[in-house]
């Protein structure tokens, strides 16, 4: 039971996407393991193409049509943007579940300290950055609107 009346929790509610005209947030090498615990690092920091992050859970109901369309979500981006999944580590994540949801071709990361830097409250989440900054975050509603949201952020 929470201590918080309603007041209080409207008072500290963020609408979605979390900012205002453009993210703050930093970009960050997202760095963890795979799901079958091999070291795994996804460069952003110092790279000149676009990377989609999706924040995805293996029991997160929202993210099973996503788990589902990775291979429609990549075969809808553009050639220069790279897709890469991004999970809770091992410590609160199946890694046998994400890498059966995982598909071929995907880049799958487990890394808890990921959902600390992009600030990820919980998925499906979705940021598109690059190198200098990242140019959008907010809730995957769906693929159709992963790939519209990321579009609009590198038109410009």
């Amino acid at each position: 039971m929470s201590d918080f009346t309603p007041a209080e929790v409207l008072r500290r509610a963020q609408p979605v996407p979390t900012y205002r005209d453009h993210p703050s947030t930093t970009p960050h090498d997202v760095v963890g393991v795979d799901p079958f615990g091999a070291p795994r690092t996804i460069a952003i920091v110092g790279v000149t193409e676009p990377v989609l992050l999706l924040f995805l859970a293996a029991a997160c109901l929202g993210c099973a049509d996503l788990w589902s369309g990775l291979d429609q979500l990549r075969a809808g981006l553009s050639v220069r943007v790279r897709l890469a999944v991004v999970t809770n580590g091992p410590e609160t994540e199946n890694p046998l579940r994400i890498a059966a949801l995982s598909t071929s071709g995907t880049e799958t990361v487990m890394s808890t300290q990921a959902y600390a830097d992009y600030r990820v409250a919980g998925p499906p989440f979705l940021v598109v950055t690059d190198a200098q900054e990242v140019r959008t975050e907010g809730v995957a509603w769906g693929i159709g609107e992963i790939l519209r949201a990321t579009r609009v952020a590198l038109a410009g």
